[in-house]
């Protein structure tokens, strides 16, 4: 969640609270399983945390119900996000969190100072990773460890999607890619983490699936907003947008619908 990069929270939605609505679905979704993985790769409760890309505070406040007992940097460069963060989160964190304005590829932190780094849908957007994972592992102690969740748009599944919508989703990921972003980066993480310097590399998938959590549960994630926010900017055709919302309706109304969403976690240690 980066202005320097292809994401930006005042213009990506045609409405700003339809945006952070959508930032908190992501949250919800996959929360459970991405706590299983933290754990996992070594996350534990007591440590000085950095969240990278922090953006208005949903995934912070599951960290801090997660580890009562640790502090958490709050990473985020844009304004207007950092202050909705610190709203929502006036009466859930008290002085366990310092919010810190600034790129994730020149944090103005001290050396070694974090146990445990996580950028959560954030590397997606940036159009030099490979430095802003150097910036975290400088900013992490000697056996610190930093965890990217990104994902990989081939591997969001629908059933049997039509023509339109592969159109219109290739589409978004040349614009994406023309703002620097990267929506294909989940598959590029073991690489990043590796050229930054990180050692013991390990990948981890979280999946979420609609006849488990109910198709409700994907909705916020075929949010046409920002698809349609990119016709207003002449970007997407009229044309092919208006075949996509029409196969959109008609597979949210089939009987046999289903979607699945993979975030991939990778996840390095500074020697």
């Amino acid at each position: 969640m980066v202005v320097e990069g292809s994401y930006r929270a005042s213009t990506y939605n045609l409405e700003w609270e339809r945006e952070i609505q959508r930032l908190k679905a992501q949250v919800n979704l996959s929360w459970a399983k991405e706590a299983r993985n933290l754990q996992r790769f070594g996350l534990a409760d007591g440590m000085n945390v950095l969240e990278a890309g922090s953006g208005p505070g949903f995934f912070t406040e599951k960290l801090l119900e997660l580890l009562p007992n640790s502090s958490i940097a709050a990473l985020e460069i844009d304004t207007a996000l950092q202050e909705k963060a610190v709203e929502y989160l006036q009466d859930k964190g008290g002085d366990r969190i310092n919010y810190v304005r600034a790129s994730v590829t020149d944090t103005g932190l001290n050396d070694n100072t974090f146990d445990f780094a996580i950028a959560r849908l954030l590397f997606v957007h940036l159009p030099e990773p490979v430095a802003a994972a150097r910036e975290i592992l400088r900013v992490l102690k000697p056996g610190g460890k930093l965890t990217i969740v990104d994902n990989d748009a081939d591997l969001f599944w629908l059933t049997n999607p039509p023509q339109s919508v592969e159109i219109v989703r290739e589409k978004f990921k040349q614009v994406i890619a023309s703002r620097g972003g990267d929506l294909c980066v989940g598959r590029k993480l073991c690489r990043i983490l590796k050229e930054a310097g990180f050692v013991s590399i390990d990948l981890e998938a979280v999946v979420c699936h609609s006849d488990l959590m109910g198709i409700e549960a994907f909705a916020p994630l075929l949010d046409s907003g920002p698809i349609l926010q990119m016709v207003k900017q002449g970007l997407i055709s009229e044309s092919e947008i208006e075949s996509y919302l029409v196969s959109r309706e008609a597979f949210l109304a089939e009987k046999d619908r289903a979607m699945m969403s993979f975030w991939l976690m990778a996840c390095g240690e500074k020697h």
